[in-house]
């Protein structure tokens, strides 16, 4: 029998594959190994996300994130645009 963690009863094999990225399997996994039906099954799954944010993967996280960086690279392009076209009119 797998191990179960108890403060919301999930498997262990689900949690590996929350910590992996995927949330959809780890779904599947509690409504196998519980049977539970989908919506019983996700919120299980989501209640341990919610218990435990450390465990999204980094990528997830990072992903979040990018449009921030995209918008600091953009703004950083228009900077470097406005110095160069300064400089080229200024001669």
């Amino acid at each position: 029998m797998e191990s179960v963690n108890q403060s919301t009863n999930l498997p262990l094999s689900a949690i590996g594959a929350l910590a992996l990225g995927q949330k959809i399997q780890a779904i599947k996994i509690v409504r196998s190994e519980r049977s539970l039906g989908l919506k019983e099954a996700k919120e299980l799954v989501e209640a341990y996300e919610k218990e435990h944010p450390d465990i999204r993967p980094q990528a997830a996280i990072e992903k979040n994130n990018a449009p921030s960086l995209w918008l600091w690279l953009t703004s950083l392009f228009l900077v470097m645009m406005a110095m160069c076209w300064r400089l080229y009119f200024s001669h």
